[in-house]
Parts: structure tokens; sequence; C-alpha cells
């Protein structure tokens, strides 16, 4: 557990009040080390060096905007709120690691030192550009995103029953964003519920898709976000047989060793989740080596 503390308010995030003396007795460093000090910067002086991350939190976004359709807010996170949680992230350690880097430790069942994370958006709006990724620069961290190959540069006409349609990032912007250190990975050809097609349409929405990417941007395609979720074995079978190592999905966990490098769970930030519930989310439970 996690509690917050605001020298203001005194108040705890079980809003339970306590009584402050003029000068404090120093909290126990295990003690210490759960405390967020003045509502989310944590204790730095705490040791870290000693925790490691053997069950990783791999955060799935969809847009960072400051307004939009109210039909679409579950999935817009607001730059503030998005600014507030990548500090939180920073303040307390974190730091981003990719899916190759997680593979490895997976295969050896050996922790990655510190706190890891992996950061993830889907679908490609151009509000990546715009404001995300100067948040995520400005705090430190790096992200993948997921591109619907034969929509680049249009809109999300696969949402029309939203009735907002929202640019996506086009070639020039995205080949920007390579060179800056931003990974772009699959979100299939056109964002079809996938379990809905035939093998054959599988697998001409994976290869698709992946010699598009491939072609455009000259990198190494290997993972698959599944549109909507949408996942059997057959799926995760046919996208593998693509060509693809890894396949994300939206089954809400923190990924482990065992899990299937086609089938990662993903932990999915909404609009209307305040600090706490992102911390709730992470729900790491720390290894001390």
């Amino acid at each position: 557990m996690i509690l917050e503390w605001s020298r203001e308010s005194s108040v705890f995030d079980n809003k339970s009040y306590v009584e402050l003396a003029q000068q404090p007795t120093e909290l126990l460093p295990e003690v210490a080390a759960h405390v967020l000090w003045d509502v989310g910067r944590p204790n730095r002086s705490c040791d870290q060096q000693n925790v490691v991350t053997d069950r990783l939190p791999i955060l799935m976004y969809h847009r960072i905007a400051p307004n939009g359709a109210s039909s679409t807010a579950r999935y817009r996170v607001t730059p503030e709120l998005f600014e507030e949680q990548l500090r939180y992230l920073r303040d307390t350690g974190y730091y981003s690691v990719s899916l190759e880097g997680w593979r490895k430790a997976m295969e050896k069942k050996s922790p990655l030192p510190g706190r890891a994370v992996i950061i993830t958006f889907d679908d490609g709006y151009l509000d990546f550009l715009t404001y995300a990724w100067p948040l995520l620069k400005r705090y430190g961290f790096l992200a993948t995103v997921f591109l619907v190959a034969e929509h680049v540069g249009g809109t999300n006409s696969w949402d029309s029953i939203y009735v907002e349609e929202v640019p996506l990032l086009g070639w020039e912007d995205i080949r920007q964003l390579r060179d800056e250190g931003v990974e772009f990975e699959s979100h299939s050809a056109s964002h079809p519920y996938l379990t809905a097609l035939s093998p054959e349409k599988i697998v001409s929405e994976g290869a698709r898709s992946r010699a598009i990417l491939v072609r455009e941007l000259g990198v190494t395609i290997k993972a698959f976000a599944y549109p909507y979720g949408d996942v059997d074995h057959v799926v995760q079978h046919l996208i593998g047989a693509c060509g693809y190592i890894f396949g994300l999905s939206c089954r809400c966990d923190l990924s482990g060793y065992h899990d299937p490098f086609l089938a990662l769970p993903r932990l999915e930030v909404f609009g209307f989740d305040n600090l706490q519930a992102f911390i709730a989310k992470l729900s790491v439970c720390e290894t001390q080596v």
C-alpha cells in the first residue's frame, strides 16, 4: 500500500487525520518508502537500489488531449492528468524498458533492476505528437505507438459509432518521432475485430500491416496490438505466423515470466482515472534482492 500525505491538509488517502508535531520524528526507511510527500513526490532519500521488477506494468493509452466528445472521454486522458502520472512514475524511480528487454528477462526468468515500465499508445493519434511526446520527453520516458497501417494520415474511421473523427499521425510525423526514439509497431491494417475474420483475412491484416510499416519506416516490426483486445488462440497463432514476436492484449494485469509472448497483458489508463486510481493500477509487488 502507498500512503499519500499533504503537508497542507494533513490528510492520508484513507481520509484519516493525524496530529502533526512541531518536529516530527523521522520515519523509518521501510515506512518512508511508501509515503508520497506533498501529494505525489516520494521521499527520494530511500534506497531503491535493491528493488527489482519481476512483474512488469505495460501501460495502455489511446489519446492525450485536452478536450473532445463526451462519448470518447473514457479513452482520452488530459495533458494535466498525464503529466501528473508521468511525474509520479519519475519521482518513484520508474524507467522505460523495451519489449525486447522484457523478453530477455522473461526467457531468463531474471528480474529487471529497479522499477521498469512500458508505456504504449494504440491507434497513432496526431495528438500524441502535440501533447504526449513533449511530456514523455520532459519526464524521461519512451513510448511504443501501435499504428493502423492503412489509416496513417487519415482518421479513426473505425470508431464512427462515437461520432468523432480524430486525425491520425502522418508518415512525416511518424518518421520524425521514430528518429527521436519513439518505437512504432502494428495495430493491424484496418482495425477489425480479428476473431470475426477467416484465417486468411487475419493473416492478411497482420502481413499487410507489417509490410507497410517495414516499407515506410525501414525498421523491423516485432509487435502487434490486437484491435479492441479481440484475440483468441487462433488469432495469436496466425499473428505469430506473420512474423510477430509480441502480441499485446487488453487483459488487465501485470506481465509475468510465464505470459506467452503473443498474449502480454496491459493496464489501460482511462480518462476518469485520478492519480490514486493510476497508482492502484500499477499494483507493483516489489521484490527486494
